[in-house]
């Protein structure tokens, strides 16, 4: 698999710096060579400031004895309760979520549960895919926000989700707990 494979990372998800939009990539030389040469067009304007920063993070990674106190398992444990918490508290608002392998995203399915807001003339009068209706409701009503999968999708697919809601885990303790009770609030 490794010769066929590209695992691009971000920085700003791993650590946190969400607007840095840095990351890297790894992979078998000749794929990584292709990717520079399409990147090189591409990549321009980031801050040395921020690569040294994201370098030293990752540089100081590897100096940490014994691994365990690595912030890598730190931040894989943290994410890994959030989106436990997460999973739980649209399961109990009847969002159900979808087993994902990988990523920083929960996927909910949001076509069983009913909210309030759907009963609105604004609501009922938009040509919108549901996941882009349910998610205006929430960030209106609720104030949290959601992406609609349906977004990711051109017009002209075939295969459009239009049920499905995405939200990330990549985040703090502190923020996905103010979250779990915003969703608590949805029965």
């Amino acid at each position: 698999m490794w010769e066929r494979t590209i695992t691009l990372c971000s920085a700003g998800k791993m650590f946190g710096v969400t607007g840095w939009r840095l990351g890297w990539a790894i992979g078998a030389a000749n794929l990584i060579e292709k990717l520079f040469r399409v990147c090189i067009c591409d990549t321009f304007g980031t801050s040395t400031l921020m690569q040294e920063a994201i370098a030293g993070m990752l540089q100081r990674q590897r100096l940490c004895s014994p691994p365990k106190e690595s912030y890598f398992i730190w931040v894989e444990k943290i994410f890994a309760e959030n989106y436990s918490k997460l999973k739980k508290a649209f399961i109990d608002a009847n969002m159900p979520a979808v087993h994902t392998q990988g990523g920083f995203f929960l996927i909910v399915d949001c076509s069983k549960r009913k909210f309030d807001f759907q009963d609105s003339s604004e609501y009922k009068s938009s040509d919108d895919h549901l996941d882009k209706k349910i998610a205006r409701g929430i960030v209106n009503e609720f104030k949290l926000a959601l992406l609609p999968l349906s977004l990711f999708y051109s017009p002209e697919s075939k295969v459009r989700p239009t049920s499905y809601l995405r939200v990330c885990f990549a985040k703090s303790s502190e923020t996905i707990d103010q979250a779990v009770e915003i969703i608590k609030t949805f029965h």
